[in-house]
């Protein structure tokens, strides 16, 4: 795994790709996770706001309902409302019991809870002594109060958006101000029901109205331009100014334990110059007013958490969706962009794959075509566009190559045909001077010594052919009528140099179609030089023919050499089959199976080769039937007919009996019958040839 990454050269363009893109798409998905948690996160807080804003709702109605038995036991209208406000009271406390249970609180909030818990578990008894001590069954109602007062304020603070601190804030300050105004309002009932006022009452009330006014101030600090109209609209009045003069008055007025002085400090002292009715008519009007701020705050301060919640979500939502929508941008871009550079590759790798399997090796080949190519099909103008332009320059250069190298060989293919023409020519009248020599050499060793050389002239005059193949030429020799079998075996086993180790065996009653007979007498010859220089020379060569099925002759050339092991085998057929598919020789010591490759192919005959490592090598030679038809009446060839009428003067006998009485066929041939046959072979083939042809 290491290695393979290490080596990320090799890697394929596509994971290229990928690993550039992985990095920033990395990043970015990580912080548009980020993000999106945090806003998931937000709306959660949102929601836990939300829920807080429910525990303050359900809390509020339980200071009003404390503050509404505060107010029933300071006017001492009886036993009756008082109950039926205490169920009430008790009715708000289930209520705010179960938003508590339906949320997570802070260990704060929680602990303060917890201690009002216990202050309102004291009510019953409270609620039992309360026509006893009314102003101290009052200051105990204000201090559980004052706790429930602490405790909105402590959930006021765990608001921690600034918009909705500012709103929690403005609402804690307004119920605060709207808890000293029933404080006022009860404390003076209290003291209506007496007639006066005391001391510690008349101190209270003044703290309790210096109070509001920092409160107010608090809220003003706090409150927006449109909570802060709102409260200045529902805090002012006829109402408001009633409720303040009254204060004022009940303030100013003589306390029921102040000192007496003067002329009348035996008399009674008055009472408050205030009707019940009139201050509880002031009072719950500017109740009622900020009982409508209050309202408002708390809807402010619900509809702000909804919509922050719904924003957060919202944002959360967005933040997927771009996030998603960039994912898919980047994937759609990297495919997009992946895709062309691929394409281009591929047209790029297709262009040169196609010149250099296709295009160049028929140039090659054939030695034509057009200087003009076909560009690359990439129109571009940026690196790869230029790459293609660049391939295409490289591509044109490449074709005038191979068409100066095609003229190239073609003269000198003609150059060759040109020099073995003329060579054969020579050779030619180099055999017809020999003839007329033979004929009229009565000396054994001297007429020996001119069938050597008359036999390397056949040998040269076979190499010149061979020259004439390799060029592509046509040679001149040709036979115009059907050649036996068995002529075209030992004619092939005389163009040889070691026609004397060649066995020919007895021939099907076969002939051989004329303009096939020469290339086959060629074809075979070139077997059999292999077999005699790849054998040891005290061994024979083998030739023999057979009909197979469908007419097919079969030749066959064995030696008893060392054989070719398989893999060379292999190549050896591969180089023939390639030869006749037009491929140029290149080695020299493989020019003769070049030209058996090249002279098959011309006639579709089969040429393979078949071995044993250590027994010898086999050639099978495979002739179509209508290239060597089976012959349907008994006649002579024309070499056959120049044998009888010659054979006597050229092997005379030392005895009668000799000449009378040929001999047993040998085993082997001999020079002097094998020089007789091709002596015969030569001259069939001068009349086989059209009149007045020479070569050149």
């Amino acid at each position: 795994m290491f290695k393979s990454l290490a080596n990320w050269r090799n890697w394929r363009l596509p994971v290229k790709l990928a690993a550039v893109l992985i990095v920033p798409v990395t990043i970015a998905v990580g912080a548009g996770v980020v993000l999106i948690n945090s806003q998931i996160e937000r709306a959660e807080s949102y929601a836990e706001l939300q829920r807080l804003v429910k525990v303050r709702a359900a809390l509020i109605p339980v200071i009003e309902g404390v503050q509404a038995e505060r107010r029933i036991v300071a006017e001492g209208v009886g036993p009756e409302l008082l109950s039926e406000q205490s169920k009430r009271t008790d009715d708000a406390r289930v209520v705010l019991r179960d938003q508590i249970g339906k949320s997570s609180l802070s260990e704060v909030v929680t602990a303060r809870i917890y201690d009002v818990q216990n202050r309102i578990g004291d009510l019953t008894v409270l609620r039992d002594r309360s026509s006893n001590d009314i102003p101290a069954v009052i200051k105990i109602y204000t201090e559980l109060t004052d706790s429930l007062l602490d405790v909105d304020e402590v959930m006021a603070s765990e608001f921690g958006d600034a918009a909705l601190l500012r709103t929690a804030m403005g609402l804690h300050h307004v119920v605060h101000v709207r808890d000293q105004v029933l404080y006022q309002q009860a404390v003076v009932l209290s003291g209506l029901a007496r007639g006066q006022l005391t001391n510690a009452e008349v101190r209270a009330l003044v703290e309790s109205n210096v109070k509001l006014g920092y409160i107010a101030d608090e809220f003003a600090a706090l409150a927006t331009p449109d909570q802060m109209k709102v409260y200045g609209k529902n805090f002012s009045g006829p109402d408001t100014e009633a409720q303040r003069t009254m204060l004022a008055a009940a303030v100013l007025h003589p306390t029921s334990d102040a000192a007496a002085t003067g002329t009348g400090a035996n008399r009674p002292k008055p009472p408050l110059p205030i009707a019940a009715a009139d201050w509880t008519r002031a009072t719950d009007a500017v109740v009622t007013s900020m009982g409508t701020v209050v309202t408002g705050l708390q809807d402010d301060l619900r509809s702000t958490a909804d919509r922050l919640r719904d924003e957060s979500s919202d944002a959360a939502g967005a933040a997927s969706a771009i996030l998603f929508a960039s994912l898919v941008l980047a994937a759609t871009i990297g495919f997009v962009v992946g895709r062309y550079l691929l394409r281009s590759l591929n047209a790029l790798r297709r262009s040169a794959l196609d010149v250099a399997r296709t295009k160049l090796p028929e140039m090659v080949a054939t030695g034509r075509g057009s200087t003009e190519i076909e560009p690359v099909p990439v129109d571009t103008t940026e690196e790869f566009g230029q790459v293609a332009r660049a391939f295409d320059t490289v591509h044109q250069q490449a074709v005038k190559s191979v068409i100066e190298q095609a003229t190239m060989r073609a003269n000198m293919r003609n150059i060759f045909v040109n020099l073995s023409r003329r060579s054969q020519s020579l050779v030619e009248r180099q055999l017809k001077l020999m003839e007329e020599l033979e004929k009229y050499e009565e000396d054994p060793d001297q007429l020996a010594n001119l069938f050597k050389l008359d036999h390397l002239a056949t040998r040269m005059r076979r190499n010149n052919e061979n020259l004439m193949v390799l060029s592509g030429g046509d040679v001149a020799r040709r036979f115009h009528k059907p050649i036996p079998l068995t002529d075209v075996l030992r004619a092939a086993a005389a163009e040889i140099e070691q026609y004397q180790r060649v066995m020919v065996h007895t021939a099907p009653n076969a002939e051989v179609v004329g303009y096939v007979a020469s290339d086959l007498v060629r074809l075979l010859a070139e077997l059999l030089d292999n077999a005699t220089a790849f054998s040891p020379p005290h061994t024979q060569v083998s030739i023999s023919a057979s009909i197979e099925a469908g007419g097919i002759v079969q030749i066959d050339v064995a030696d008893t050499g060392i054989g070719i092991d398989p893999e060379s085998l292999t190549a050896v057929n591969a180089r023939l089959e390639a030869a006749g598919e037009g491929v140029d020789v290149q080695v020299f010591r493989e020019m003769g199976l070049f030209v058996v490759g090249r002279l098959a192919a011309r006639h579709q005959i089969v040429v393979r080769l078949d071995a044993k490592q250590g027994k010898g090598t086999r050639a099978i030679v495979l002739v179509p039937a209508e290239l060597a038809p089976t012959r349907e009446e008994s006649w002579e060839s024309f070499r056959g007919e120049a044998i009888e009428r010659q054979q006597a003067s050229w092997f005379q006998q030392t005895t009668q009996a000799a000449a009378t009485q040929p001999p047993p066929a040998p085993a082997r041939q001999t020079p002097e019958s094998a020089r007789g046959f091709l002596n015969a072979f030569q001259r069939g083939v001068q009349r086989g040839l059209p009149e007045n042809q020479e070569s050149r």
